[in-house]
């Protein structure tokens, strides 16, 4: 061990150029919660699901050198903030203590040996924590000068094949830092911070998460789901534009679980707010409230990691699956994004409307559903497209009450005809 609590250069020559063989697990135990993409998954989009920069974890473990050495960099910064060398002991110790449960959460086996395997988890866990610490505290640092580093090392961290398990990096860092942030609350902030998604307000209660992809899960799902009656299968479901020419109202939310949506009755005022009336009644419309979601760059592979841990830990709470099969179905056409943007539901970060419409497009592909908590909502909006005096409502206001001038220009040609006939049937009884 070298000044400081350090540990010598020489404990970490790992051998990188070592075959890290890996095998899939036949019969998973219950711990097992990272897995590998399949084929099939993987080929529609191969970088979604793969980590850029560095890997974290024995799945990818080897892949990025230029990493590997930063790795260390960070290592020895992160104990010479410790300044604790029982601590270091005291790391290692729990993490050897912990092995064969950490290697349980993979479905793959590494063929590692156990040394190697110990080292590899120490170097990461501590990666991870002085990345986080780094950015919280908005340390200066060459990486974090950099914001596309900053950023793809985060996906990274979020990417399902890149995980080590949540239950150890928590209890590493809290008894490394037994004070404040919470390894929990340091996590929210950076994610929050580099990938724009306010998950700060969404998760207000720790829940008990396997990895960062569920965690992610979590501030999406937030336990909080749709009514769990009514549930199946939904299909022909008509999309944004026929739904809006058909008079159904859309609304972004702010502030709310993503995965929220409702339908609703909401009073609308007069078509003419200024031309009052007391004895015309207030109308109502149905109104599908969305909450709002910026589209990045990063979103598609955050959507696809969600969906595919769903697809093998949460095979009956396919939550973000069924989110995406929604939207999948409301959006055919960019036009479908154009309404949405102007509705405010979906922010545009990606700068092109095309490029979400593809994405939602083919984000459900090979993607098997467990019974949708929004069945009862598809089946209310198509029987609302279904009637035909909702279209016919629809086409006069837009032709006749689109805006305050056609709306006025409306008014006063109905009060001209009326005046009209008016006059016309008081010269005939005058006569």
């Amino acid at each position: 061990m070298g000044e400081n609590g350090h540990q010598s250069s020489e404990y970490w020559s790992i051998d990188i150029a070592q075959e890290n063989k890996s095998e899939e697990v036949l019969e998973a135990g219950p711990d097992c919660c990272i897995y590998r993409v399949p084929e099939y998954l993987r080929k529609i989009n191969e970088a979604a699901y793969t980590p850029r920069l560095i890997s974290i974890g024995p799945l990818h473990y080897g892949k990025f050198m230029g990493m590997e050495n930063q790795k260390k960099r960070f290592w020895s910064e992160f104990w010479k903030r410790v300044n604790n060398a029982q601590k270091l002991e005291e790391f290692k110790i729990y993490i050897e203590s912990q092995e064969q449960r950490i290697r349980d959460h993979y479905s793959v086996s590494s063929t590692l040996q156990s040394s190697k395997y110990v080292a590899m988890i120490q170097l990461d866990a501590v990666f991870i924590f002085e990345f986080f610490l780094r950015n919280y505290n908005d340390t200066d640092d060459f990486l974090l000068k950099s914001p596309s580093l900053c950023v793809s090392i985060t996906a990274d961290l979020l990417l399902l094949e890149n995980q080590v398990p949540y239950s150890v990096l928590n209890h590493l860092y809290a008894v490394t830092f037994p004070g404040s942030p919470s390894f929990f609350r340091l996590s929210l902030s950076v994610f929050s911070n580099e990938l724009k998604f306010n998950l700060l307000s969404l998760l207000i209660v720790e829940p008990n998460v396997k990895h960062f992809t569920d965690l992610l899960r979590h501030a999406f799902v937030m336990e909080v789901q749709p009514s769990e009656s009514n549930r199946g299968g939904i299909f022909d479901v008509p999309t944004v534009t026929k739904l809006n020419e058909s008079g159904l109202n859309f609304s972004g939310v702010k502030d709310k679980c993503y995965l929220d949506i409702n339908l609703v009755k909401r009073k609308r005022g007069k078509w003419l707010p200024w031309f009052e009336v007391k004895w015309l009644p207030r109308f109502e419309v149905n109104e599908l409230q969305i909450p709002r979601i910026k589209i990045y760059d990063e979103t598609e592979g955050l959507f696809r990691n969600m969906m595919a841990l769903e697809q093998f830990h949460y095979p009956t709470k396919t939550h973000m699956c069924n989110y995406v099969d929604l939207l999948d179905n409301l959006i055919d056409t960019v036009k479908d994004v154009d309404l949405l943007v102007e509705k405010e539901i979906i922010v545009n970060c990606v700068g092109d409307n095309k490029v979400i419409a593809k994405m939602f497009n083919r984000l459900g592909t090979h993607i098997i559903l467990s019974d949708s908590p929004y069945y009862d909502i598809v089946k209310r909006m198509k029987a609302h497209y279904k009637y035909p005096w909702n279209h016919s409502k629809a086409t006069l206001r837009s032709a006749y009450f689109s805006n305050l001038w056609t709306g006025t220009a409306t008014v006063a040609a109905a009060f001209l005809l009326i005046l009209t006939a008016t006059q016309t049937v008081y010269s005939i009884m005058q006569d």
